[in-house]
Protein backbone atom coordinates (compact mmCIF):
# COMPACT_ATOMS: atom_id res chain seq x y z
CA UNK A 1 0.00 0.00 0.00
CA UNK A 2 1.80 3.00 -0.92
CA UNK A 3 1.90 5.80 1.63
CA UNK A 4 -0.55 8.29 -0.10
CA UNK A 5 -3.24 5.97 0.22
CA UNK A 6 -2.10 5.08 4.00
CA UNK A 7 -2.34 8.61 4.57
CA UNK A 8 -5.70 9.25 3.03
CA UNK A 9 -7.13 6.69 5.03
CA UNK A 10 -5.69 7.56 8.36
CA UNK A 11 -7.14 11.21 7.35
CA UNK A 12 -10.98 9.62 6.37
CA UNK A 13 -10.64 7.75 9.96
CA UNK A 14 -9.64 11.29 11.95
CA UNK A 15 -12.42 12.52 10.14
CA UNK A 16 -14.89 10.46 11.28
CA UNK A 17 -13.22 11.30 14.55
CA UNK A 18 -13.87 14.92 14.00
CA UNK A 19 -17.65 14.26 13.51
CA UNK A 20 -18.29 12.43 16.83
CA UNK A 21 -16.24 15.17 18.21
CA UNK A 22 -18.38 17.60 16.39
CA UNK A 23 -21.48 15.70 18.33
CA UNK A 24 -19.94 16.15 21.37
CA UNK A 25 -19.44 19.28 20.82
CA UNK A 26 -23.03 19.93 19.95
CA UNK A 27 -24.24 17.86 22.63
CA UNK A 28 -22.11 19.69 24.93
CA UNK A 29 -23.51 23.27 24.09
CA UNK A 30 -27.11 22.07 24.34
CA UNK A 31 -26.65 21.01 27.88
CA UNK A 32 -24.99 24.33 28.93
CA UNK A 33 -27.61 26.53 27.35
CA UNK A 34 -30.13 24.00 29.12
CA UNK A 35 -28.44 23.99 32.28
CA UNK A 36 -28.33 28.08 32.13
CA UNK A 37 -31.42 28.77 30.70
CA UNK A 38 -32.90 26.83 34.18
CA UNK A 39 -30.70 28.52 36.75
CA UNK A 40 -31.62 31.82 35.17
CA UNK A 41 -35.68 31.04 35.19
CA UNK A 42 -35.05 29.81 38.96
CA UNK A 43 -32.95 32.92 40.33
CA UNK A 44 -35.93 35.59 38.48
CA UNK A 45 -38.52 33.16 40.42
CA UNK A 46 -36.52 33.46 43.54
CA UNK A 47 -36.26 37.28 43.01
CA UNK A 48 -40.33 37.30 42.41
CA UNK A 49 -40.54 35.33 45.03
CA UNK A 50 -38.47 37.51 47.71
CA UNK A 51 -40.15 40.82 46.16
CA UNK A 52 -43.61 40.15 45.97
CA UNK A 53 -45.16 41.96 48.95
CA UNK A 54 -47.68 39.31 50.28
CA UNK A 55 -50.03 41.07 53.06
CA UNK A 56 -51.01 39.55 56.12
CA UNK A 57 -50.60 35.76 56.20
CA UNK A 58 -51.17 33.02 58.77
CA UNK A 59 -47.71 31.58 59.89
CA UNK A 60 -48.60 28.16 58.21
CA UNK A 61 -49.13 29.86 54.94
CA UNK A 62 -46.09 32.10 56.01
CA UNK A 63 -43.80 29.01 56.61
CA UNK A 64 -45.30 26.79 53.15
CA UNK A 65 -44.05 30.00 51.52
CA UNK A 66 -40.79 30.24 53.47
CA UNK A 67 -40.03 26.35 52.17
CA UNK A 68 -40.84 26.57 48.93
CA UNK A 69 -38.69 30.10 48.54
CA UNK A 70 -35.98 27.54 50.05
CA UNK A 71 -36.50 25.11 47.81
CA UNK A 72 -36.56 27.28 44.92
CA UNK A 73 -33.08 28.69 46.13
CA UNK A 74 -31.76 25.10 46.41
CA UNK A 75 -32.64 24.15 42.81
CA UNK A 76 -31.27 27.76 41.77
CA UNK A 77 -27.43 26.93 43.17
CA UNK A 78 -27.54 22.83 41.67
CA UNK A 79 -28.67 24.55 38.58
CA UNK A 80 -25.77 27.04 39.09
CA UNK A 81 -23.77 24.19 39.38
CA UNK A 82 -24.73 22.30 37.07
CA UNK A 83 -24.45 24.94 34.95
CA UNK A 84 -21.01 25.49 35.14
CA UNK A 85 -20.11 21.82 34.87
CA UNK A 86 -21.89 21.51 31.70
CA UNK A 87 -19.50 24.94 30.86
CA UNK A 88 -16.47 23.10 32.15
CA UNK A 89 -17.58 20.33 29.33
CA UNK A 90 -18.15 22.55 27.00
CA UNK A 91 -14.35 23.83 26.74
CA UNK A 92 -13.15 20.26 26.94
CA UNK A 93 -15.39 19.52 23.92
CA UNK A 94 -14.14 22.76 21.50
CA UNK A 95 -10.53 21.93 22.61
CA UNK A 96 -11.05 17.96 21.60
CA UNK A 97 -12.97 19.48 18.48
CA UNK A 98 -9.57 21.76 17.98
CA UNK A 99 -7.22 19.11 18.38
CA UNK A 100 -9.12 16.77 16.22
CA UNK A 101 -9.61 19.20 13.77
CA UNK A 102 -5.70 20.35 13.35
CA UNK A 103 -4.67 16.27 12.78
CA UNK A 104 -7.31 15.69 10.42
CA UNK A 105 -5.49 18.85 8.28
CA UNK A 106 -2.44 17.75 9.33
CA UNK A 107 -3.08 14.40 7.61
CA UNK A 108 -5.18 15.78 4.80
CA UNK A 109 -2.17 18.35 4.05
CA UNK A 110 0.23 14.82 4.47
CA UNK A 111 -1.83 12.80 2.17
CA UNK A 112 -1.85 15.38 -1.08
CA UNK A 113 2.01 16.04 -0.36
CA UNK A 114 2.56 12.15 -0.99
CA UNK A 115 0.33 11.96 -3.48
CA UNK A 116 2.33 14.98 -5.36
CA UNK A 117 5.47 13.16 -4.30
CA UNK A 118 4.30 9.81 -6.09
CA UNK A 119 3.01 11.19 -9.66
CA UNK A 120 6.58 13.41 -9.66
CA UNK A 121 8.48 9.93 -8.93
CA UNK A 122 6.04 8.30 -11.40
CA UNK A 123 6.89 10.61 -14.25
CA UNK A 124 10.08 10.71 -13.87
CA UNK A 125 10.39 6.60 -14.08
CA UNK A 126 8.09 7.35 -17.15
CA UNK A 127 10.41 9.21 -18.51
CA UNK A 128 13.99 7.27 -17.33
CA UNK A 129 11.87 4.57 -19.48
CA UNK A 130 11.19 6.18 -22.72
CA UNK A 131 14.01 5.95 -25.49
CA UNK A 132 16.11 8.57 -26.06
CA UNK A 133 15.13 10.67 -29.43
CA UNK A 134 16.95 9.88 -32.30
CA UNK A 135 18.62 11.89 -34.56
Amino acid sequence: MSRSRLLTLMSRRETVELMKAQGALRDARARHTEAEALALRLSQMLEGRREAAQGTLAAADLFRAHRLTLQIAEQADLSAARAAEAAAALATAQAEMARQDHRTRALADSAATARALEAEERLARAEALRPAPRR
